[in-house]
């Protein structure tokens, strides 16, 4: 076996996938069972998600990972077993409404999150909703003026849907002159294709920093540690591990850079469907 102390992993396309009973919500029975044996000798398996908190809550029991996990991009890392915050990253509100502001005059659908609760404006609920609803297992609450209710709350995240090339550019665009005080990451989730999702963070807030934070936690060194992902983006927290193991066949430029770590410290596993984290398990461990 590497000398392998802990895993860092995404979820959604990694353990998760779009076959609703078979790896969504939940991932793969299988796959359950091998991450909470692993777990249950000793490896610390954190699961790093854009997601909110509330959609790796039930999985984590499941799993019965009790060690911190990273969510919201960076924004929460939390041990939902311990019901403990480590650590949180807010923003300032006048920053927070200005994004809200730009999304809505543009007709941008954006959600805007707390640690335990997430919004969005009644004048923009429509079928992104039930699909994000059914990701992050959780109602949103919704609000007739959704910029007016962020001053009554502590938003850690932003996360604006661009349904087509035309809405990216202008989430693009619209964030330009904010650029130095967020932290933003386009991703997608298997069952919202094609909408892409922004993450918007606060600056200096990421996956890799949270990564950081949860290896010093833990007392583990990044060159002891796995990091596993599926798109170009997971690339931000993997990077940080000496070892690395891609899922799936979606990004070439994932797994090149993968393959830059070294013979013997990088897998390249099957896809989310085949259940890929367990060749990846077996590979290293």
């Amino acid at each position: 076996m590497k000398q392998i102390k802990a895993i860092i992993t995404d979820i959604d396309g990694v353990i998760v996938g779009d076959k609703h009973g078979v790896n969504f919500p939940l991932p793969n029975d299988l796959v359950i069972r091998k991450l909470k044996e692993l777990h249950k000798k000793g490896i610390p398996i954190v699961l790093c998600t854009a997601k909110f908190q509330s959609g790796i809550q039930e999985l984590v029991k499941r799993t019965e990972l009790n060690n911190p996990h990273i969510t919201d991009g960076g924004a929460l890392i939390i041990d939902p077993l311990d019901n403990k915050i480590i650590k949180k990253h807010t923003f300032e509100k006048q920053l927070v409404h200005e994004i809200v502001q730009r999304c809505i005059e543009k007709n941008i659908y954006v959600e805007a999150f707390g640690v335990d609760e997430y919004f969005i404006q009644t004048s923009q609920v429509c079928d992104i909703t039930p699909k994000h609803t059914a990701i992050l297992q959780q109602e949103p609450i919704i609000v007739d003026d959704l910029q007016k209710h962020l001053a009554m709350i502590d938003a850690i995240k932003v996360i604006s849907f661009a349904k087509n090339d035309e809405e990216k550019a202008t989430i693009d665009l619209l964030l330009e002159d904010v650029a130095d005080m967020i932290h933003v990451v386009w991703t997608m989730h298997p069952t919202m294709l094609p909408t892409r999702v922004c993450i918007i963070t606060i600056n200096g807030v990421s996956k890799k920093t949270a990564a950081k934070k949860v290896l010093e936690y833990l007392k583990i060194s990044p060159e002891e540690t796995l990091g596993i992902g599926d798109t170009l983006g997971d690339w931000n927290f993997m990077s940080l591990c000496k070892y690395v193991a891609t899922v799936g066949n979606e990004s070439q430029e994932l797994k090149n850079l993968a393959k830059a770590k070294g013979e013997g410290n990088y897998f390249i596993g099957s896809s989310v469907d085949k259940n890929g984290m367990i060749d990846i398990i077996d590979y290293f461990f």
